[in-house]
């Protein structure tokens, strides 16, 4: 009986052993990883909000508009999420098939990272000389009015209080790209927009279009008659509208 026991106490020790030889034997796991690359980003990483908008300043608005601006646009980079920065984030939305509502959510900031989205622009002399072949009736007028709209620039865009938007170089409004067939991102195409105005000043062959622009240009431009001065008006200046594209084509 002695024996049976001391065979069992040994056949136990021998387990034993090997177990703790399998164990040994097997590397220690390695340490997780601290950080992904994707975790390095300052945009994605914990020290910037899920979602940024309008009205936020700090070194993660900067890291913004650094992208930004390697995408081509023309932000300021001073840390500060002000409309000019929205303008530019919506741009960018809109070239990379994103919802255009201006918040830098998770996908835009990966997006941005990628660098695969560039806005390509036209210079604005040469906007300007599209706009005076499109509009060879009254080019000078044309150009003034579309400088008053968007300087030109076309990534141009504004909102509407009604939460629509007003896009390019001429401003043309969610409703007008709708009964033109067009979108937000045909309207960043200078050719296209500028084209697509020639068609909705077809309609009256006027500027109506743009009213309060187009009242800003006739009032900054020299009087037709030189022996005709212009009553002076203190809201004659040859500046553009401090809102341009309030007055856009909704009507």
């Amino acid at each position: 009986m002695a024996a049976v026991v001391m065979g069992c106490s040994g056949a136990a020790a021998a387990a034993t052993a090997a177990i703790m030889s399998t164990a040994a034997a097997k590397p220690a796991p390695s340490p997780a990883p601290s950080a992904t690359p994707e975790d390095r980003r300052l945009l994605l990483s914990r020290a910037c909000p899920p979602i940024m908008g309008l009205g936020e300043h700090d070194e993660c608005v900067r890291e913004l508009q650094k992208l930004l601006l390697e995408a081509g646009g023309l932000v300021q980079v001073d840390a500060d999420f002000g409309p000019g920065t929205l303008r530019h984030v919506v741009a960018f939305q809109v070239l990379a098939g994103l919802e255009p509502n201006g918040l830098v959510d998770d996908t835009t900031k990966r997006v941005l990272y990628q660098g695969t989205v560039k806005m390509v622009r036209w210079s604005p002399q040469k906007v300007e000389g599209r706009i005076r072949e499109v509009f060879p009736e009254e080019p000078d007028r044309a150009v003034g009015i579309a400088k008053c709209m968007s300087f030109l620039d076309q990534y141009y865009s504004l909102p509407n209080v009604n939460g629509t938007r007003n896009w390019g170089v001429f401003q043309i409004s969610d409703r007008r790209l709708a009964e033109l067939e067009g979108t937000p991102l045909r309207a960043f195409d200078p050719d296209w927009n500028i084209r697509a105005a020639r068609q909705l000043w077809s309609q009256n062959r006027d500027f109506s279009h743009w009213e309060n622009c187009d009242q800003t240009y006739r009032q900054s431009s020299p009087s037709p008659d030189p022996k005709k001065k212009a009553s002076p008006s203190p809201e004659k200046s040859s500046k553009p509208s401090p809102d341009p594209g309030r007055d856009d084509n909704d009507r």
